[in-house]
């Protein structure tokens, strides 16, 4: 066998190789881009854990002696719901989701649209989220109002239009210009 004939064949299959690698690699930077993250508001949402099994517990040996029944363990009750409510501590999960309520207290809520940029579709939002009262978005921690940016996709509208300190003011019975304004019905997206 001739030597030169077989390093020639090499070289033409390693030549062969290098070009369709190289023709690979552009054709799927060209044609499969990767995907874009998902969105703020589909990341947001909580997935619940799947629940994970106990171990089987170990028998316990008899007592040798006869002894006194040991009382059980004091379980803590459950807060009720007017417990929870009366609470006057800002809550999160984690994550920064403001907790809501499951309904408006005295089955009355506030109007929300009277902070200064949100509209029917936000407070709607806000409602669905549980937010129905000026004094539960006036004690919204950093994480809450950084949750609430990303899941309604604004980037730091809720500290620009200072909506905390606005619904603190609304809240403690106050008034803010906005607030009047709508109130006499000169705002257009706060009519109902």
């Amino acid at each position: 066998m001739n030597i030169a004939l077989i390093l020639e064949t090499a070289l033409v299959m390693l030549v062969a190789f290098l070009v369709g690698a190289i023709l690979g690699y552009v054709i799927r930077c060209l044609f499969f881009k990767p995907q874009p993250a998902a969105k703020p508001r589909e990341a947001a949402k909580p997935v619940a854990p799947a629940p994970v099994a106990a171990p089987p517990a170990k028998p316990e040996p008899e007592p040798i002696a006869a002894s006194e029944p040991e009382p059980e363990p004091a379980v803590p009750e459950e807060p009720t719901e007017a417990a929870k409510v009366e609470s006057a501590e800002p809550s999160a999960d984690a994550g920064g989701k403001p907790f809501g309520l499951s309904e408006p207290r005295g089955g009355k809520k506030d109007d929300l649209k009277r902070i200064k940029g949100v509209g029917p579709k936000i407070e709607g939002t806000l409602n669905e989220l549980g937010i129905y009262h000026f004094d539960q978005v006036a004690g919204w921690s950093d994480e809450n109002v950084d949750w609430i940016n990303g899941f309604l996709s604004f980037k730091g509208r809720v500290q620009r239009e200072n909506w905390i300190e606005q619904a603190k003011a609304l809240a403690s019975g106050e008034d803010t210009e906005f607030s009047k304004r709508v109130d006499k019905g000169a705002v257009p997206s706060s009519k109902k």
